[in-house]
């Protein structure tokens, strides 16, 4: 798809989500729902998504972490599935609720990490248990920057079934090592550092030397931030060329033309980011790229998450300043 194209669908998408999620939707979110469906390839179905949302805020209590901005982005992702939507809002929750067993808490990362858990039954209390050890081993190497937006990346990460300690041990190394490369320290290091062990946890130095050269060279064209080191981390360590790297920025320049993008630069990039992996998905047989892109959009929904939690702060900032 050339990149005038890419635009145009983008564009065409975001209205037709924006019509349907509401008024008192951000625009950070408008964009995440419309990221996932034109990363994907998916056509937009009205219907489904419609469906989709009643089915969850049916069985959404009041104070659940479903309720308001991030539902219609949940209900988009549950649109994947060819099933029903009220058997799919049913199993999402009965994903959460082994979760929440485990010892997670009840919040909308803990539904984001319920998204990447398989459809069998029988596996849920396993892929559950599985997650929070290595959530736990994590902890223990960083204590203050783990919290609920590792769930998602906790259980991706623990169905390559690796020693729960040794692996939260290479991811220190990698944060450790990428610091040192002049990666800015915090939650979204400590993110791309699990990203770098997702195809082997033992530490490869050139990994680091190749994720501090994608940087450079976006970086050069385009303004990085933080949110974007995941996506960075899923370059490195799938071998994209600079070619490709190129061709990301070049997308990424497109998106950034639209009204869409104006405020909200920094998701034109995750975008173009998301559709070279499908991109590999589509051409080359390397292994979990599928299921990297199928957590692209838990990157995003991280990203949207993070959003409308700064601007939540801000006004009540305001408020009680105001107050004051």
């Amino acid at each position: 798809m050339q990149v005038e194209m890419i635009r145009h669908e983008v564009e065409t998408t975001y209205d037709k989500v924006k019509s349907l999620a509401g008024w008192s939707v951000t625009k950070n979110v408008v964009l995440t729902i419309t990221s996932y469906y034109v990363t994907a390839a998916k056509e937009f179905n009205a219907v489904n998504f419609s469906q989709a949302m009643a089915s969850l805020k049916e069985r959404a209590g009041w104070f659940s972490p479903l309720r308001g901005n991030l539902l219609p982005m949940m209900a988009a992702f549950l649109t994947q599935s060819a099933n029903s939507m009220d058997e799919e809002a049913d199993l999402l929750l009965v994903k959460q609720r082994a979760l929440k067993k485990a010892g997670f808490r009840n919040s909308i990362h803990s539904y984001l990490a319920a998204l990447l858990m398989s459809d069998d039954p029988k596996l849920f209390e396993e892929e559950a248990e599985q997650a929070k050890k290595l959530y736990d081993a994590m902890k223990k190497q960083h204590f203050f920057l783990t919290s609920d937006d590792d769930y998602a990346y906790s259980m991706l990460l623990a169905k390559k079934g690796e020693d729960p300690e040794h692996h939260a041990q290479a991811m220190r190394c990698y944060y450790d090592a990428l610091r040192k490369e002049g990666f800015r320290a915090g939650n979204e290091l400590q993110w791309l550092s699990q990203v770098m062990t997702y195809t082997d946890i033992t530490f490869h130095s050139d990994y680091v030397k190749r994720a501090a050269d994608i940087f450079r060279v976006l970086e050069y064209d385009l303004k990085v931030k933080p949110i974007h080191y995941p996506m960075i981390g899923f370059l490195t360590v799938f071998d994209v060329d600079d070619q490709k790297i190129r061709k990301v920025i070049s997308i990424t320049k497109e998106l950034e033309r639209s009204k869409q993008f104006k405020w909200n630069r920094e998701m034109a990039l995750s975008l173009a980011c998301g559709m070279m992996l499908h991109h590999l998905t589509e051409s080359a047989n390397q292994v979990g790229v599928s299921m990297a892109t199928s957590i692209e959009m838990v990157l995003q929904a991280q990203q949207a998450v993070m959003a409308i939690t700064v601007a939540s702060v801000a006004v009540s900032s305001a408020t009680s300043s105001s107050d004051g």
